[in-house]
């Protein structure tokens, strides 16, 4: 007996009814909301899942290892790497092949050599960035000769313009400078600014192939104002695939870690052959392969 009177039989079997068409309800959405084709269900399979390996930190911008064994990101997006590709001009065929392989390179091209104009041309032609590796004087001239259109030590400045002006005109649309030995001239100050001074007045870059430990050429050349870097590793200092492929690795964890690095190889068959079966891997996410402008122009050091 309640205050309203006595309770008709059957009288809460409608709330029942309802109770129980609710969780139903919420059952059947709860099902809908996880379904492959709902838009809730692509969110969650489409998200990519944040990387596992050491030192991303959840995300894809290259990392550099900390003293106490952390990592932590540098400041660029990606890592880039500049790959050149030296003394290029005594034959056409290699270096074709290695502007083939579908990586941006830059080619360092001797001059006065039998194919250097035309591989200038081509190579600008495929959408390759060209330098004049200007031949210069080494520790043990004559009985090393850095070949035709060399400059040397003690030569006049007037001398030293001149015989880059007739270089360049050997490697059209040349848009930096590096050395081809050197391992004396780059450390002769002297002989360096007057270099420097014409690829200021040109407006080109330089590279500095840092022949010797006592090259004044790129702390000159940042002194001076001058889009300029200096090489990070050689790749091919052993002409041995096994070792090759060992610096492609190298190059590449040493970029995730510094963030730019610019490394020299040759159109050697070997490289050719090494580069062309590595160069998926310069295409992941976090590496960037440049041409060495884009590292001098940016002011990245090449070497750390």
């Amino acid at each position: 007996m309640t205050a309203g009177g006595p309770r008709r039989p059957g009288a809460a079997w409608p709330i029942a009814v309802l109770v129980i068409l609710v969780a139903g309800s919420i059952v059947v959405l709860e099902r809908l909301e996880r379904a492959p084709g709902s838009r809730s269900g692509r969110a969650r399979q489409e998200a990519p899942a944040a990387p596992e390996r050491p030192g991303t930190l959840g995300t894809t911008r290259p990392v550099r290892p900390e003293a106490d064994g952390d990592w932590v990101p540098v400041d660029e997006p990606v890592a880039r790497i500049a790959i050149v590709i030296d003394d290029v001009g005594f034959e056409e065929r290699p270096a074709l092949d290695l502007a083939s392989i579908g990586l941006p390179l830059t080619f360092a091209i001797l001059p006065r050599q039998r194919y250097s104009t035309v591989l200038a041309e081509k190579l600008a032609t495929l959408g390759h960035e060209v330098i004049l590796h200007l031949p210069m004087e080494p520790e043990g001239y004559p009985r090393l000769d850095p070949g035709e259109g060399a400059v040397r030590v003690g030569m006049p400045a007037a001398l030293i313009a001149a015989t880059i002006a007739a270089d360049l005109e050997d490697v059209p649309g040349a848009r930096g400078l590096s050395n081809h030995m050197g391992s004396r001239a780059t450390a002769d100050p002297a002989v360096m600014r007057v270099v420097l001074e014409e690829v200021r007045r040109r407006r080109l870059y330089f590279l500095d192939s840092r022949t010797t430990e006592e090259t004044v050429g790129f702390s000159m050349a940042r002194e001076m104002g001058i889009p300029t870097m200096e090489r990070g590793m050689f790749l091919d200092d052993r002409r041995e695939a096994s070792y090759i492929e060992s610096q492609v690795r190298g190059l590449l964890r040493r970029a995730r870690a510094e963030g730019a690095v610019l490394a020299i190889g040759h159109a050697d068959a070997v490289t050719v052959e090494v580069l062309r079966r590595s160069a998926g891997l310069f295409r992941s996410e976090d590496i960037r392969v440049v041409p060495a402008s884009e590292l001098a122009i940016g002011g990245a050091r090449g070497a750390g």
